[in-house]
């Protein structure tokens, strides 16, 4: 845990030594895409119009699958689209460009390669790419499906401005071993009750427990307490199998939401700390400079009173 947070703020003085050594552009593009509070205006209402753009496309997905649009919204979504597609475009190679001002401890080029092949930068390729190539190739139905589909991935890019998310990201980073461990363990649950439901009720109820899947259905439906009814066992050992499974998966599915909630009780914990360290900095700078103003001025004054002294004697 140390040793990831030097590391972090390692990376956050490099970040703001570059920053401090590039030129004002390049740093408001930076301001605009990744840190909007320290951006001047114009670099403020940028960052604002890309966010309203996204937040435009959540609405504009759902107003575009409707049946029946008459011809004139038809051509105002597709110019909409046009629109964005163009802006994201736009937004992507200025994220390649501000790459080594984000990933402090990278160089330019290592930095682009890192930004591009992250999962934000999938997200953001894909935000674009799939409907400016339909641009240039005919489009048939197939294909006209699959860019609706991937369109819904510039929904994603709203997380990006969502703190409880990057939130999310940082607990899931810092406990991925015991989250992987949970989740493995909440799997052989699942394998192992398929198995024994399937050998236990397909010769009774063969239309239903038809395959080995329908038995992986049923302990996913079960394990996390979903439970459609749709497939249930009817034989006096298979519902004492399912109730064994149905008191083990209580304690065992409890385990990721306690991990969750830990990992997020304590990441507020430090952000809260993080925040009452910055105030006293803060209050410590502010104090420094009154004590060194109040210095200044006595040393004026006695100064003064010095030169008076002299001037006393040569006129005496």
């Amino acid at each position: 845990m140390g040793r990831h947070r030097e590391s972090e703020r390692a990376e956050r003085f490099r970040r703001r030594l570059k920053l401090s050594h590039t030129n004002q552009l390049k740093r408001e593009t930076f301001y605009a895409l990744e840190n909007l509070r320290r951006a001047s205006w114009p670099a403020r209402f940028v960052g604002g119009a890309l966010f309203a753009l996204i937040l435009l496309n959540a609405v504009v997905v759902f107003v575009s699958t409707q049946p029946g649009l008459d011809p004139v919204t038809a051509d105002v979504v597709a110019g909409f689209y046009r629109f964005s597609t163009v802006c994201f475009c736009v937004e992507y190679f200025a994220r390649i460009w501000i790459a080594d001002l984000a990933f402090g401890n990278c160089t330019p080029s290592r930095a682009r390669l890192r930004y591009i092949c992250s999962p934000w930068g999938i997200i953001d390729l894909l935000s674009f790419a799939p409907n400016m190539v339909a641009w240039f190739v005919p489009v048939t139905a197939a294909l006209g499906q699959i860019i609706n589909m991937v369109r819904l991935v510039r929904l994603v890019k709203i997380s990006r401005y969502m703190r409880g998310l990057r939130t999310i990201g940082r607990v899931i980073a810092k406990h991925y071993h015991e989250i992987v461990a949970a989740f493995l363990v909440i799997a052989l649950l699942v394998v192992v009750s398929s198995v024994v439901m399937y050998e236990i009720e397909h010769p009774a109820q063969p239309d239903k427990f038809n395959n080995l899947l329908s038995g992986v259905y049923w302990a996913v439906t079960t394990v996390t307490g979903t439970g459609y009814g749709d497939l249930v066992p009817i034989t006096p050992a298979g519902r004492i199998v399912g109730s064994v499974i149905m008191f083990l998966s209580v304690a065992l599915v409890a385990i990721p939401g306690g991990i969750f909630s830990a990992g997020f009780v304590a990441e507020f914990q430090n952000a809260n700390l993080r925040k009452i360290e910055r105030d006293v900095r803060r209050e410590d700078a502010r104090q420094d400079g009154r004590d060194e103003a109040e210095r200044a001025g006595v040393g004026e004054g006695a100064a003064g009173e010095g030169e008076a002294a002299s001037d006393g004697d040569r006129r005496g």
